[in-house]
């Protein structure tokens, strides 16, 4: 086979694994801006940490979205704690209150389970936490969003670790696979493979980003992704264009194989 074929399946699969990656990491920033909207009628002057969501669900899956409160407080305090769920629209919503006492230096968990039945557009889960005040604790609130995947034969804990390894292996195995079969590693060459390699970085900061939950920042290096991703597509539309390609030629023809060293 060709180095030329042997080169474009090293750049599908890198694509294949970048793509992979790229969809979990817009999924979760979008599911995360969508939540940010739901049951905003009242503001915090800071969000409450202690909620936790997973990042996806699948549509055979019973979650459970948590919340972690912890009492620093030298008195005892009867809290309340107010759950809101998308019920299968983003108007309609299933409301879970909770009320326990906590004593001093006590941490209760309060759990609402979730299911795929209750996502707006069927696509998203979107939960927000209500701590009602109780002096001393201020008023806080926080949301979340949960994307649904129609895996029903996998958790969504499952489905996002196996995505994030078959995208990590196709992009790496992409990039390595392409670099070894791309000597003489000429000019534009190591700029294609320079390109390759920070739109991966680019792509895995993302994810981290998405996992995260900071949609904000997640938006700002998806920007940046978009730029990168174009920009790399320039680049390998002028590789081996005619000056490159009668340098590649004349250095092929010489084999001289250890310049890739």
């Amino acid at each position: 086979m060709k180095k030329k074929s042997l080169r474009i399946i090293g750049v599908s699969s890198f694509v294949i694994g970048i793509l992979i990656l790229f969809y979990l990491s817009v999924m979760m920033v979008w599911a995360e801006i969508e939540a940010t909207f739901f049951n905003a009628m009242f503001k915090s002057d800071e969000p409450l940490a202690g909620l936790s969501c997973p990042a996806f669900i699948t549509t055979n899956e019973i979650a459970e979205v948590t919340g972690r409160f912890e009492n620093t407080f030298e008195k005892t305090v009867n809290m309340e704690i107010r759950t809101y769920v998308t019920d299968g629209f983003v108007t309609l919503m299933t409301e879970y209150i909770s009320n326990f006492t906590l004593e001093p230096g006590q941490t209760e968990f309060v759990n609402v389970q979730v299911t795929a039945d209750e996502a707006a557009y069927d696509r998203f889960v979107m939960v927000r936490m209500h701590q009602m005040k109780r002096n001393p604790f201020p008023y806080q609130n926080a949301s979340c969003g949960i994307v649904v995947v129609g895996v029903p034969f996998l958790t969504g804990s499952q489905f996002l670790v196996l995505m994030i390894a078959l995208g990590t292996l196709f992009s790496l195995g992409g990039i390595i696979f392409w670099a070894v079969n791309s000597k003489p590693a000429v000019r534009e060459r190591l700029k294609a493979l320079q390109a390759m390699i920070f739109l991966l970085i680019i792509t895995i900061a993302l994810l981290v980003t998405s996992l995260l939950n900071s949609w904000f920042i997640g938006i700002i290096i998806l920007v940046v992704w978009i730029l990168m991703a174009v920009g790399m597509v320039w680049q390998f539309s002028m590789t081996e264009r005619k000056k490159d390609f009668e340098e590649i030629k004349k250095i092929d023809a010489m084999d001289q194989s250890d310049l890739w060293e």
